[in-house]
């Protein structure tokens, strides 16, 4: 039975116990090089092998959210060998493994779609966000299965199974495989991103329906919305392209109860920032005292922070080298260092700025009052971040601090690894991770700090024959195959939205 009370995020490393994802649509199979640019992919994906990919990703979730579901979904993997995708991983199928824990945002949608007052309202308002015609919102009405419906308002694609073909109706949403973009628990608040691109606009519409009437029904006041001020259509167009209000998830961490870190990046805007600000310290309910910002440079290679860093445990990170403290002053410096031929043509690209905001526990929030604190004599650029919040947050002692590179910080692998996102790495606990089999010298260097590393593959083999257990697990590197993932640009982190996570 869901009860909105099991959402609540105090950490990026607390044990995970139930998040959101989305196994990827027929959308995703639909990309084609025109629209690269604004659809926000770098290449076309081979889908099936993308699939088989990611029910890796499932299955170690589930392995270590909802070990009950393993059973069932072995079971159906031997039952349909000839399938593709076999259907049990599929949310319209009623062979759906549909875990109370993993919860995959097409089901989510689907089962609010049920309701009829809820279902005319999400047509119309996709259809009015498409400028799609009446006859097309007839069509959608008249689709019988929530799931097919859900199917539709996600792919953009309306299947006629009894003729065997397919229409479009509009764009499909391919990036919603990123999950954490869409939204950001905060304690037990929920926080609604707003996309910074046309291509995401339905996903953050869709995820705030499923916010009000499913994750959230009856408790709207813990959703946190941010918007464009009512007279932003005053402003000339070059006036809103600067003023305009924009958050992904990905540039938002629940590092600790008290604290969050906010990226500006290429994807969330200083004025989607300040609504994010004052929002939280309006609420005291939020539980957020601090407020970190780091300013990275509007990058496609760095779209959000969690491209460029994550945590892995209370006294580890994974970082991109390329704005280390070190590497940056030594090529300040002049002298030589892994980065240096690198750098002297990329330096802007590496700069960061980072600013704090505190409001005192207890006070009264002040709109008119200025909440910034000076730390400029503290923290020089991010990895002093890093060892503070670890230090400050954590309790650690600072020699105890780790820092692990992409491509164990070697030119040009540490460049090339975070691409495929490296740095890009999701808890399951803390200590235990999960990341791609293709960032060879990552791994490397995981080993060289004291991790273990498993393929998904050889812990499935482990957990089947009682050679160990899931709890048994720890620092430890998992490795999802990722031939087809890496392609869409976003790892673990990006794929993932933690709605409940044992308190550290």
């Amino acid at each position: 039975m869901w009860q909105n009370e099991q959402i609540n995020v105090t950490s990026e490393i607390g044990e995970l116990q139930k998040l959101i994802i989305h196994s990827p649509d027929s959308g995703i199979g639909k990309v084609v090089p025109a629209k690269f640019k604004e659809w926000l992919y770098d290449d076309t994906v081979y889908l099936s092998q993308m699939r088989k990919e990611y029910n890796q990703y499932i299955k170690v979730l589930l392995y270590f959210l909802d070990e009950e579901k393993i059973k069932y979904i072995l079971d159906f993997e031997k039952s349909q060998a000839d399938k593709q995708q076999p259907d049990c991983y599929k949310p319209d199928k009623p062979e759906y493994f549909n875990s109370s824990k993993v919860l995959d945002i097409q089901f989510l949608l689907s089962r609010i779609l049920e309701e009829e007052n809820v279902r005319n309202r999400i047509i119309s308002a996709v259809c009015a966000w498409e400028g799609s015609s009446t006859k097309t919102e007839r069509k959608l009405m008249q689709i019988e299965k929530s799931t097919d419906l859900a199917v539709a308002l996600i792919t953009g694609i309306i299947n006629d199974r009894k003729n065997k073909n397919s229409e479009f109706l509009f764009a499909p949403l391919p990036n919603f495989l990123f999950t954490r973009d869409i939204a950001i628990t905060i304690n037990s608040h929920l926080l609604l991103s707003n996309a910074a691109t046309a291509a995401r606009e339905r996903e953050s519409l869709l995820t705030k329906f499923i916010a009000q009437h499913f994750l959230f029904k009856n408790k709207e006041e813990k959703l946190i919305e941010i918007a464009e001020p009512a007279n932003f259509f005053l402003l000339s167009e070059e006036e809103q392209a600067l003023e305009k209000v924009s958050l992904e998830g990905g540039d938002v961490m629940m590092i600790a109860p008290n604290h969050i870190l906010i990226g500006c990046s290429e994807r969330t805007t200083p004025a989607g920032i300040n609504e994010v600000i004052h929002n939280i310290f309006a609420d005291a309910a939020t539980g957020i005292e601090k407020i970190t910002v780091i300013k990275i440079p509007k990058n496609r290679a760095v779209m959000h922070i969690d491209t460029v860093f994550t945590q892995v445990s209370r006294n580890t990170w994974v970082m991109f080298g390329a704005f280390s403290e070190k590497n940056i002053k030594a090529h300040n410096a002049g002298r030589y260092n892994y980065y240096k031929h690198f750098l002297q043509n990329h330096i802007d690209e590496f700069k960061v700025e980072i600013l704090r905001y505190q409001k005192p526990f207890g006070e009264t929030y002040n709109p008119a009052k200025n909440y910034k604190k000076n730390i400029s004599d503290s923290i020089k650029g991010l990895e002093s971040l890093l060892r503070e919040i670890s230090m400050e947050d954590f309790g650690v002692r600072e020699e105890d601090v780790k820092i692990i590179y992409s491509g164990n910080n070697i030119f040009p692998y540490n460049v090339r690894e975070q691409w495929t996102d490296a740095c890009n790495l999701l808890a399951l606990k803390e200590g235990v991770v999960v990341g791609y089999d293709r960032n060879e010298l990552t791994i490397q260097a995981f080993k060289e700090n004291g991790f273990d590393v498993k393929k998904a593959e050889e812990l499935f083999s482990d957990f089947s024959s009682k050679k160990i257990t899931p709890q048994d697990i720890q620092n430890t590197l998992i490795l999802l195959p990722s031939s087809e993932l890496s392609r869409a640009r976003g790892g673990a982190h990006c794929m993932s939205l933690p709605l409940l996570r044992n308190k550290i």
